[in-house]
């Protein structure tokens, strides 16, 4: 099973911590991490593996985030124009065999 993580943004909805460079999901809000490092730690007893949907503009967040929870061998999948959840979900799915089986998950609060 592979965790396919919605972490693409504009950081508009908490702000003044969240803003464009540094959504709401990559500010480190619990004890010092952030919902998406929260999100694939609680995944990955769950899946194999892990898929980052996210825009360019964050990949570098992601990347860094990724190794300060020594999560490597990611997949990523980098979205040149935000276009909402429905068209990533898609983009994943057509990325991957048809036969796999996904987790799909936003980065947040339990």
């Amino acid at each position: 099973m592979i965790n396919i993580v919605l972490c693409g943004g504009s950081g508009t909805r908490l702000w003044p911590l969240s803003r464009t460079m540094l959504p709401k999901q990559f500010v480190r809000l619990f004890e010092g991490q952030s919902l998406f490092q929260q999100t694939l730690q609680r995944n990955a007893p769950l899946c194999d593996s892990a898929m980052i949907v996210s825009n360019r503009e964050q990949y570098f967040l992601a990347v860094d985030q990724l190794s300060q929870i020594e999560m490597q061998d990611n997949k990523f999948l980098l979205e040149p124009v935000g276009r909402n959840t429905a068209p990533a979900i898609t983009l994943a799915c057509l990325s991957l065999d048809k036969e796999t089986i996904l987790y799909l998950s936003p980065p947040r609060i339990i």
